[in-house]
């Protein structure tokens, strides 16, 4: 070890040695090989150039992203305005317009893809652009340029359209030319509607109200109904029913039997009656027309209007909302298979959550609530206190062919003779013709309540007091609660998310009151004084409800 050792000195004293033999320059050299300090310059230097180099990159991609940003916020921008179904500006020029003020360059014809709806009833712009952004640090690594690719597509189209038009023809809408002044309103909204849609996509239904609304004897098929007659075709609802948007239909013998309103005049004394509380079934310009797509016949409909009769709001809000509702779809494919409705409503009335339908609802009246007239059930069927007589024409509209019978006496009252007897006019000896006993319903399509009291009981009785009850007692009436019955109807269909707009036109203040609160939105409301006001009042929900369809 020792030996190991002394071997190191020696050549470390040789090393020493030959050291000291050097020139200046290579001690110098010598001494700089050995010396560590400052030999993380170089590496620091080369990481500072490299972080220059990397700030650089970021920036240009910095740049890269602000220019596409920029440049895809204005292609949205510039699409969705071109899109618009209300602009009147070609949508090429529009795009253009939007880039220039953004201070970009405007994409040429062919990146700018403009597809037109048949009836412009949609409009899609695509647009397509590429810009070159050139680099200011990326180029030191061959990288002269970074291409900003960005597009973007806007499409606005009217979906499916579904409304209930309400229109009060009560016996009001006779003063001041109203209903006159309504039909050219009304028809205009039929075609403005219309206009703005593709053919398939817009159905109307056109509902006419006054004391009852008249199905028509096609509709009126569809449900279960009690069979007093035949003669008119008007249902009465429950409390219940107006809190729900739906009916149920008589496909099923189990399925609901709904009460048909009475075929009788409660209003005047008048034989045979005129003011029908139900209108007559030849009446057929105050049917229901459902679920229509015919532009022509629902104004050919319109211009067919008369006005009669007392105001039930209620009666024909049911019917709007009942209308719109998917309980519907079986009316409506069997309307169809029978070659009734084209085969593009086969889904109408559409689900209420389908995203692709809008509902709409407009009612309009010139009054408020009156009086509903309903039969009592003892009056509405079965046979009644008179009798008939062969020997007269069944248009006859004499006293003497009728007999009273008295049940508390058991006699016969002969108009014909003025006196009491045992048999009914035509039953005893040397009468003629033959007596036949009437149904209540009978006697109503004969005569209106009021002339049965008048004309038959005091005739008869000669009793003031016996006349006056009888010109009620048949009848029974809604009138207290119609109020609460329409807005039970206007909360049922709006809960459905149907959008409801109201006219008051002309109306008093209980009316106006009434359909405010109906109307789905304050600005949904309308008041009108005039025929301008009321084309006014139906033009405004026209463009409200093109607006609300490009949402749908």
């Amino acid at each position: 070890m020792k030996a190991f050792v002394e071997l190191i000195t020696r050549v470390a004293e040789d090393r020493a040695a030959r050291s000291d033999r050097r020139t200046p320059l290579g001690r110098a050299l010598a001494r700089f090989r050995r010396e560590e300090d400052g030999s993380l310059l170089i590496f620091g230097l080369f990481c500072f150039v490299m972080m220059l180099l990397l700030a650089g990159v970021a920036l240009d991609l910095m740049r890269f992203e602000e220019r596409r940003t920029m440049l895809q916020n204005t292609i949205d921008r510039a699409a969705l305005a071109a899109a618009d179904l209300e602009q009147t500006l070609p949508p090429k020029e529009v795009v253009k317009d939007y880039f220039r003020k953004a201070g970009l360059k405007p994409p040429a014809d062919s990146d700018i893809i403009v597809t037109q709806g048949a009836n412009n009833d949609s409009r899609k712009v695509q647009i397509s652009v590429t810009e070159e952004l050139p680099t200011w640090f990326m180029n030191m690594m061959g990288i002269d340029s970074l291409t900003t690719p960005a597009s973007g597509t806007a499409e606005e189209s009217i979906g499916q359209l579904e409304i209930s038009l309400v229109l009060d023809v009560s016996g009001s809408m006779n003063s001041n030319n109203r209903l006159v002044n309504l039909k050219p309103a009304a028809k205009a909204f039929v075609d403005q509607i219309f206009d703005a849609a593709e053919p398939g996509k817009v159905s109307i239904s056109l509902i006419t109200y006054s004391t009852q609304v008249s199905l028509g004897p096609d509709l009126m098929a569809y449900f279960n109904t009690t069979g007093e007659h035949a003669s008119s075709d008007c249902i009465e609802f429950t409390t219940a029913d107006m809190a729900t948007t739906a009916m149920d239909f008589g496909f099923n013998p189990t399925d609901r039997v709904y009460q048909r309103n009475g075929h009788f005049d409660p209003f005047y004394t008048q034989t045979p009656p005129s003011l029908l509380n139900c209108p007559h079934r030849s009446e057929t310009n105050r049917h229901i027309r459902a679920f229509s797509g015919d532009r022509d016949a629902l104004k050919a409909h319109i211009d067919s209007l008369q006005a009669s009769g007392n105001t039930s709001i209620d009666i024909g809000m049911k019917w709007g909302a009942a209308l719109l509702d998917p309980s519907m779809q079986n009316v409506v494919d069997d309307m169809i298979a029978k070659g009734d409705l084209p085969t593009d409503f086969d889904q109408r009335p559409y689900a209420y959550d389908d995203s692709e339908a809008l509902k709409v609802l407009v009612l309009m009246t010139d009054g408020e609530n009156t009086t509903e007239y309903r039969l009592k059930d003892a009056y509405d069927h079965g046979q009644s206190l008179l009798f008939g007589n062969t020997n007269y024409s069944p248009t006859s509209t004499s006293k003497n062919q009728y007999s009273l019978y008295n049940p508390s006496t058991g006699k016969y009252y002969s108009f014909a003779k003025g006196q009491w007897q045992n048999q009914p006019y035509g039953d005893n000896s040397g009468e003629p013709g033959a007596a036949i006993p009437m149904t209540w319903p009978e006697v109503w399509a004969k005569m209106s309540v009021r002339y049965f009291a008048d004309g038959i009981i005091y005739s008869a009785y000669g009793s003031s007091s016996l006349r006056n009850t009888w010109r009620t007692l048949p009848m029974t009436w809604v009138q207290s609660t119609k109020n609460s019955l329409t807005q039970s109807a206007c909360n049922a269909v709006k809960a459905e998310d149907v959008r409801v707009y109201t006219i008051a036109f002309e109306a008093p203040t209980g009316g106006k009151t009434l359909l405010k609160q109906c109307a789905s939105a304050p600005a949904n409301y309308y008041e009108a004084i005039g025929p301008d006001a009321i084309k006014a009042a139906f033009a405004g929900i026209v463009n409200s409800i093109n607006k609300l369809r490009l949402t749908h």
